[in-house]
């Protein structure tokens, strides 16, 4: 293993950790094109879960967020972020092999012990998960200079999108050939993406680790937890992303209601799911330079202001509609899926902007703590809510949670303006001053609106 001192590596160093890092991202994106989303989700109603159950295995897990504390403190105390990622990230992938052999035991337990064995290596999957995400996220604080993380983050997204995006629509097409096998076919799925999880952590072995800096002392670990809560701009991004993670109480049956509801065939649903990810895969690099140029805050607010209304297209795709739904949601999906991506790349870069090298392990876990907690009931109360309201004899279907989605991320677009952000771009000046200006620099002609006459500072403090 290469390691070095503390402070940026070399430069060639750094380039090849970025390529690698760029092949991680597609290798990864096979493993969760293979395991995730649709094909989780399907796998659990095959396995005899109701909406409740489905609420249950998507809310159980995140709890053990809390285990992001365990690398910060280790971190703290000098353990090196690249052997943390490198064992945590092992652990992944070999769960999965685990949970492909769930079929194998399906006929000995009934639908609730089958998806208790389920979550319960979920939760394996969401501990090592925890580890792994918090130790290369500050790791990668040092190998990514901070003038190339936009950037870097988005081409991230872009290369790892095309790949998940091909590989979806590929296994889609597979599991509805197979579907005849019932659930031998999810475990030659679940097989095929773990061997490409192993391949994704297997490129951290290259690449240089980087120490932190040597200290005499090292502060309390919570003394540093009190400084996060001293940190009001990363506070208010914590408290607009935790409001957004409560939107997950639609996480799991926008699947559940294509594919049971709707009737859509899993190629179908992951042709559909291939043109959001088409426009993050556009979004994405265009917004790391927009980041980089402009901030991350009136990025944030402008891609989820995007992403909120198209919830509504629900109301016009009635269970049993699935010819409307192949219709009304490509355009949806593509509309949600630059918003999307906006989102994914501002919210990453300013959480990196809004931290500090030293602590950064212990900011993160408590920031990605907060959020995922916030985050991990919804599914379950959606679940309920829904069921409840079906035995109460009221007409309602799993859209009344995709309903309440939209609230939530209406809701996270206003805290977002409340977020502080140094030498960033205030979104109506954006909005009505650079953009005009760009649009009309493309045709040649002079900008429709004069810089002097949009109110609005650049450090978006005011004026959204």
């Amino acid at each position: 293993m290469t390691t070095m001192a503390h402070g940026h590596p070399e430069p060639g160093l750094v380039e090849r950790a970025i390529r690698l890092s760029y092949a991680q991202m597609m290798l990864g994106a096979v493993f969760g094109a293979s395991t995730g989303g649709m094909f989780l989700i399907g796998f659990a109603m095959q396995l005899g879960a109701n909406d409740v159950l489905l609420g249950l295995l998507s809310s159980v897990p995140p709890f053990f967020a809390v285990f992001q504390f365990l690398p910060a403190y280790l971190i703290e105390r000098g353990w090196s972020r690249k052997t943390l990622t490198v064992w945590s990230g092992f652990i992944t992938p070999l769960c999965w092999f685990g949970i492909a052999t769930i079929p194998f035991l399906a006929a000995r337990l009934d639908a609730l012990g089958r998806i208790g064995v389920l979550i319960g290596v979920i939760v394996l999957v969401t501990i090592s998960a925890q580890v792994a995400g918090n130790a290369r996220g500050s790791w990668i604080g040092e190998l990514i200079p901070e003038s190339r993380r936009g950037r870097f983050f988005g081409n991230c997204t872009l290369f790892g999108g095309i790949v998940g995006a091909v590989f979806a629509i590929a296994e889609g097409r597979f599991l509805d050939f197979i579907q005849s096998r019932g659930l031998v076919a999810f475990t030659a799925l679940f097989f095929f993406g773990a061997l490409f999880g192993l391949a994704a952590t297997a490129l951290h072995l290259p690449q240089p680790d980087c120490m932190l800096p040597r200290r005499e002392t090292r502060p309390h670990f919570f003394s540093v937890v009190r400084d996060i809560l001293k940190n009001r701009p990363l506070c208010m991004l914590a408290i607009a992303h935790a409001v957004l993670a409560m939107s997950s109480i639609a996480g799991p049956f926008f699947s559940a209601y294509c594919l049971r509801d709707l009737g859509m065939s899993y190629f179908g649903l992951g042709c559909v799911n291939a043109v959001s990810t088409a426009a993050v895969l556009i979004a994405s690099p265009l917004a790391g330079r927009l980041v980089d140029r402009y901030g991350s805050r009136p990025i944030m607010i402008l891609g989820l202001l995007l992403m909120a209304p198209t919830g509504l297209a629900w109301i016009f795709i009635p269970p049993g509609r699935a010819d409307l739904a192949y219709h009304i949601m490509p355009f949806t999906s593509f509309i949600g899926g630059v918003g999307g991506g906006a989102i994914g790349v501002a919210f990453t870069t300013l959480v990196y902007r809004l931290t500090v090298t030293e602590t950064r392990a212990v900011q993160f876990a408590t920031y990605g703590v907060f959020v995922t907690l916030a985050g991990a009931p919804m599914p379950f109360i959606g679940g309920w809510l829904v069921h409840g309201l079906q035995g109460a004899g009221f007409s309602v279907d799993l859209r009344l949670t995709f309903y309440v989605w939209i609230v939530f991320v209406a809701l996270s677009a206003w805290i977002a303006k409340f977020v502080r952000e140094p030498g960033s771009m205030s979104t109506r000046k954006l909005v009505f001053c650079c953009f005009p200006q760009w649009i009309n620099g493309l045709f040649g002609s002079s900008p429709a609106v004069p810089p002097s006459d949009v109110p609005g500072g650049d450090d978006g403090t005011r004026n959204d």
